[in-house]
């Protein structure tokens, strides 16, 4: 299971650090966990396995009991700020590792600052943090795992694989980076390095569901439905509470079977974990009326799920479902005012700083190719040069893509291809980039390339909204053209 926001970043430290209450007093090859009690450190290192095993729902509540074990418990208080799901409980969370930082190791504190720096926007501190950590502690395969698990949330797979692979040569088999180094392979493309990848994590882990899970996701990404329903399945029998319903409920949208899905989800939603989750499946759960082209079904179940999300205090969550709302009107007036309700969520509420700048970001994309579709190529270029700005300034990976996507898509409607192509290489993996690449190419004569995408995008399985307003008519296109005398 890799269905994590590109903002958030899932540590696993070592568990085998001594228990000291002043850890930059020891020379350790693993990073120290500073703790004066012994009861703490029972329940952290509870949380440390469950979270390994990606049992969050399990985890949150023992990294609580850790710190009011000991209310000095810093490493404690940082993993519940990326854990939670509650933007209060996570901004109070973090205050508190911020806090205390100054009384736990060097190690610690660099791990408090990359942590707490990427969920308040300010990348380039956090990545030095993370630099100097790994530089600290060469020998942690925890840590090698840490980074390239934040790599992969932002993109870069070669990148994530390659230390993934150091943290496999520190520990060859160590569960968590099997599972990451799986996803890295398949969103590269290299299914059979994915899949070998996940069966050795399912051989060291088989009374575990997320393996299961994970291949499950894996098989779905290339296709391949009825091999991915059973793993998911085998995931549900290893533990119903685990939330493969979803998986389940993914695999059935994506296979066209809407009904199935819907019925999925709103299993998922009974036994989900959190508040957050529930209405992230309820917005899963309207994209199939989207793939129905029931736009008044759509719109009546988004706003069932913004309304949730505000008395939820749940501001991104409020956000996303103005936005998928805007992106499946037809109407470019009704689209921006939804983009505006959008905004508003974002300011009504509590949201670490990197959450709201992406989902801003996100936003500013979409307005930005309605304003085109609508011919108000100023308005949208000023839309763009917003997000040239954010760009220049942020190294989130969507920020980056939200500005070449929407640079690259003004600059399509102005006929410019060639310079359009640049643009939209960046952004390959999203479906809307990619059919608006797709075009640059053709319209070029970069006819092998445009071949080759086409290809990409009609096997994109991948159940988000812009799959689902790309893809199945990408395909229906390519079926039409091939039956064309």
């Amino acid at each position: 299971m890799l269905r994590r926001g590109c903002a958030c970043l899932f540590v696993l430290l070592s568990l085998a650090a001594a228990n000291a209450k002043d850890g930059a007093s020891q020379k350790n090859t693993t990073l120290p966990i500073t703790t004066s009690s012994v009861l703490a450190r029972k329940y952290f290192d509870r949380a440390m396995r469950r979270f390994e095993d990606y049992r969050l729902t399990e985890a949150l509540p023992d990294f609580r009991e850790a710190t009011h074990a000991d209310p000095r418990f810093a490493q404690a208080y940082i993993m519940i700020a990326k854990i939670s799901k509650d933007p209060a409980e996570q901004a109070s969370a973090r205050a508190h590792a911020k806090k205390l930082a100054s009384g736990v190791s060097a190690g610690e504190q660099l791990l408090i600052r990359w942590l707490a720096g990427a969920q308040e926007d300010d990348y380039l501190p956090a990545i030095a943090a993370m630099n100097d950590l790994l530089a600290q502690y060469p020998d942690d395969c925890h840590l090698a795992f840490l980074a390239g698990d934040w790599l992969t949330l932002q993109a870069r797979y070669e990148q994530a694989a390659v230390i993934l692979q150091h943290a496999l040569t520190l520990r060859p088999d160590y569960p968590a980076a099997l599972n990451d180094i799986g996803y890295t392979y398949a969103y590269s493309g290299d299914f059979e390095k994915a899949f070998a990848a996940m069966e050795r994590y399912a051989a060291l882990e088989p009374d575990e569901p997320n393996p299961r899970d994970s291949y499950g996701e894996l098989l779905r990404m290339d296709g391949k439905f009825d091999a991915a329903l059973d793993q998911y399945r085998m995931s549900v029998r290893i533990d119903p509470n685990f939330g493969s319903e979803v998986g389940i409920a993914d695999t059935y949208a994506l296979m066209g079977r809407k009904e199935d899905a819907r019925e999925e989800y709103a299993r998922a939603i009974v036994f989900a974990g959190s508040q957050s989750d529930k209405i992230d499946y309820e917005l899963q759960s309207a994209i199939t009326w989207i793939r129905e082209s029931n736009r008044k079904q759509a719109g009546k179940s988004l706003d069932q799920a913004a309304r949730h999300a505000h008395l939820a205090g749940l501001g991104r969550l409020e956000a996303e479902a103005h936005l998928v709302a805007a992106m499946d009107e037809p109407d470019s007036a009704v689209a921006l005012k939804h983009l505006e309700t959008a905004e508003r969520a974002l300011a009504e509420h509590e949201i670490s700083a990197s959450d709201r700048t992406e989902e801003h970001a996100r936003i500013v994309r979409v307005q930005a190719s309605r304003l085109a579709e609508a011919g108000d190529a100023a308005s949208a270029a000023k839309a763009v040069d917003e997000l040239a700005a954010m760009a220049a300034k942020s190294r989130s990976r969507t920020v980056q893509l939200c500005y070449h996507g929407a640079a690259g898509e003004l600059l399509v409607t102005q006929g410019k291809f060639a310079d359009a192509i640049p643009h939209l290489e960046e952004g390959n993996d999203d479906p809307l980039a990619m059919r608006l690449l797709w075009r640059a190419y053709s319209s070029t004569g970069a006819s092998q390339q445009a071949q080759e995408l086409a290809t990409k995008l009609a096997r994109y399985n991948v159940p988000t909204v812009e799959q689902a307003l790309v893809v199945p008519q990408f395909r229906a296109s390519l079926v039409s053209q091939a039956g064309q005398p």
